[in-house]
Formats: structure tokens, C-alpha cells, sequence
């Protein structure tokens, strides 16, 4: 596998969760300007859950590129169990994370509106 091969799977990986990297940036900021609440705090630690997960994930769809560019087929086989249960566990860090998530919003939707404000 060739440098220019190697670099555009390498973009081509990262470039699949981009646009969910920066869709849950913009949610952390958005949550930035809300007031202080326990709703808000599990909905920060949420979206960085869903954050770290989305990079990890891209980190195990890199490292068997790696290994074939560097001709470590040996240890690319060795690797394929445990990058599998790796997927598992960002998987369920990710359910973890949207479960989180959608509790805060229930719970933020189920405060009373201040009076005056409809």
C-alpha cells in the first residue's frame, strides 16, 4: 500500500464522522448557554461521551490500515478479536451516551415554564 493509497483511507475514515464530531460540538456549545441544572450537566458528560466514542471509533477503523501499510499482517490477525469487542464496547458507550442524553431532555421538558413565558 502505497503513501497517497494509505493517506485518502486514512480521510476517508476520519471524514465519515466529521460531520457527527462537529454536529455534537455545536450541541455542547449550544448546552454551554443554557442555565446551570442537573439536566444540563448529564447532557454535557453525554455529548462528551458520544464525542470520545466517535473518536475512538475512528482510531480502531485507522489502526488495521496501519498495520497493512506497515506489512503487519500477523498482527493484524491477532488484532481482529479484540477490535471487534472494542466495537462492542464503543457501541454500548454510545447507547450509554444517547440514553443519557434523552433522559436530560425529558427531564428539561418536564420543568415548569417560569410564569409569564409561553
Amino acid at each position: 500500500m502505497d503513501n497517497s493509497t494509505l493517506l485518502q483511507s486514512l480521510l476517508m475514515t476520519v471524514g465519515y464522522r466529521l460531520p457527527i464530531l462537529i454536529a455534537l460540538g455545536v450541541a455542547l456549545v449550544m448546552l454551554m448557554d443554557t442555565p446551570r441544572s442537573r439536566a444540563r450537566s448529564v447532557a454535557m458528560s453525554a455529548l462528551v461521551m458520544l464525542m470520545l466514542a466517535a473518536l475512538v471509533g475512528a482510531g480502531l477503523n485507522v489502526l488495521p490500515l496501519l498495520l497493512i501499510a506497515a506489512g503487519n499482517f500477523n498482527g493484524l490477525s491477532g488484532l481482529n478479536t479484540l477490535l471487534n469487542i472494542s466495537q462492542v464496547a464503543v457501541a454500548l458507550t454510545q447507547a450509554a451516551g444517547f440514553i443519557l442524553l434523552a433522559w436530560a431532555l425529558v427531564q428539561a421538558l418536564r420543568r415548569p415554564l417560569p410564569p409569564g413565558k409561553p
